[in-house]
């Protein structure tokens, strides 16, 4: 009998067992305290906007109209009611928002947040709590995954502890936005597709086809997990047109079916949509940079001490995090890689390390390309790139449980060690992560948390201009951590109106394109700095220059 026929037959022993229940124990711990310690970043500004049943349209007019009518400077605390449920909108206005403000986001995590947040709150530390519950449910689905690939139940213990520390779940386990809930249909879908091909019944190519639906309702970024099974399938069966390829297809059709409703809204909001994703069209300064970002953070699914930078527009790879952290990253995740295909080449059947390599690369590397040809960013933004980690964490639970379990001695001994280094520097992660207030993928983070700090400290005044719609939410935004006290003054159309020599410094948010900040800079009276360009925000003193 080989190796992987051992592997399949051996059951895990009780001191994995009770090594695995506390690493899940510790990783219940880092997803569920300190929800409320965060930054709520601009992102989860959007999702709590989604379920207050405001659309931005009517946020834009109620606030420009009532702040604006001759009121003067009022408290920042008039902002909450679009950051909290209003009770007279339901589920319907979330979906509304959805479509009209926001429809590159399908409508399944955020009615679920909505449903959520009514029975446990609408403050940060209730909204994400969804997300951590949602987290739990990748214990099972990596077990059953590890099932249905290896037929092993050690290898689904095995990654039941990676899963438990790995600082990428416990990050989206307290992120208010759909990430987790991906990951988890990403798994599942992909379990039940080989499921499906291994029973070949009705039931199990139907659930099949939900989960795919619940991932196409999730994130649109599913199409191309659900290509990669497309092309696992077709390769598997040696290009023949037969029983399982005609289950497929009729899966798959059912599932984009179910998707129809909201493909149609796609198509309708595509010019919202595509306004919405502009950003992804920066680019790095060169190739190489986008590449050596791309693998340094691979590595960062297992150890992240978030030295990374939370900047937005990252162009290259000295501004991404420190040469002296990214270098020996990029080298780790390119041996991680080769050791990935070499011994998977070597170890498992060619179902098996196809479906692995599809379910990753695929996603991964066709953003990866796509950046390279074309220009762009989308395939270093780390939430886009979750079936290639995925796919990695897979592969390494397989390689540790094969290591641990299988191999002589020296062998064993020297995967113990790599074993327990890697759960170590998972653990040290996740107590990094639990005693920051901000996380790198948290875009933005440090700054409006700064930010914040600078406007409470000098108990000043806040201008929100009406012309730009990302200005808003970054007042929305910084709104989470503001005193009560702190005014806010509506600006319209950039018509600045009189403000006393009480009010001084002021600060407002304007990008460099717009005229606010022009036609401040021509009255002599004012002294105009930019604090934090990438937030284009700025601070004003009513003092003549010197």
């Amino acid at each position: 009998m080989d190796k992987p026929q051992l592997l399949t037959k051996s059951h895990p022993p009780t001191w994995l067992k009770i090594l695995v229940i506390t690493l899940i124990g510790l990783g219940i711990f880092f997803r569920f305290t300190h929800l409320g310690q965060k930054v709520y970043w601009y992102d989860e500004i959007a999702t709590s906007l989604a379920i207050s049943g405001h659309t931005l349209a009517e946020v834009k007019q109620e606030v420009f109209s009532n702040l604006g009518n001759n009121q003067g400077v009022i408290p920042a605390i008039t902002l909450n009611k679009y950051q909290h449920i209003n009770p007279d909108r339901f589920v319907v206005d979330t979906v509304r928002y959805l479509i009209t403000s926001d429809p590159q986001h399908p409508p399944l995590y955020y009615v679920m947040v909505r449903l959520w947040a009514q029975v446990f709150g609408d403050f940060p530390t209730g909204v994400r709590s969804l997300s951590a519950a949602i987290s739990l449910l990748v214990f099972p689905s990596v077990y059953w995954l590890c099932l249905e690939l290896f037929e092993s139940a050690l290898v689904g213990w095995v990654g039941m502890a990676v899963m438990g520390v790995s600082p990428l779940q416990i990050f989206f386990a307290q992120d208010a936005r759909e990430y987790g809930l991906w990951m988890v249909t990403i798994l599942v879908s992909s379990a039940a597709l080989l499921r499906a091909i291994r029973q070949e019944n009705f039931w199990s190519w139907a659930v099949y086809a939900l989960a795919l639906a619940l991932g196409f309702y999730t994130h649109l970024l599913t199409g191309m997990v659900a290509i990669a099974h497309g092309i696992y399938i077709v390769i598997s069966q040696q290009f023949r047109f037969n029983k399982t390829l005609r289950n497929y297809l009729l899966s798959s059709i059912a599932a984009c079916l179910i998707f129809l409703p909201w493909l149609i809204v796609i198509i309708t909001q595509i010019h919202t949509a595509t306004n919405l994703l502009s950003w992804i069209t920066f680019k790095t300064d060169s190739p190489f940079d986008l590449i050596g970002i791309w693998l340094s953070r691979i590595s960062r699914i297992f150890v992240d001490f978030n030295l990374a930078s939370d900047d937005a527009w990252v162009n290259n790879l000295s501004s991404e995090s420190p040469l002296s952290y990214s270098i020996p990253t990029i080298i780790a995740s390119l041996f991680l890689i080769i050791y990935i295909i070499i011994f998977l080449s070597d170890r498992l059947s060619t179902n098996t390390r196809l479906f692995i390599f599809l379910l990753g690369g695929f996603p991964g590397l066709t953003l990866l390309l796509y950046d390279l040809i074309f220009g762009g960013i989308r395939s270093i933004y780390f939430r886009y790139q979750l079936p290639l980690y995925l796919s990695i964490q897979i592969a390494v639970i397989y390689i540790l449980a094969f290591h641990l379990f299988l191999e002589k001695k020296l062998q064993k001994n020297v995967f113990q060690i790599i074993a327990v280094g890697l759960l170590i520097s998972g653990l040290v992660s996740d107590v990094r992560f639990f005693q920051s207030e901000t996380w790198w993928p948290q875009i933005g983070g440090k700054n409006l948390l700064a930010m914040s700090q600078l406007i409470n400290q000098s108990n000043s005044i806040v201008l929100v201009s009406s012309k730009n719609d990302y200005n808003l939410g970054v007042i929305l935004t910084l709104s989470h951590n503001l005193k009560p006290k702190i005014g806010l003054l509506t600006i319209q159309n950039d018509h600045l109106p009189i403000i006393t020599q009480d009010y001084s410094p002021i600060f407002f948010v304007d990008d460099l394109e717009n005229s606010l900040a022009h036609q401040l800079q021509k009255d002599k009276t004012n002294s105009l700095k930019l604090v934090y360009p990438l937030e284009g925000f700025w601070q004003l003193d009513k003092s003549r220059k010197t």
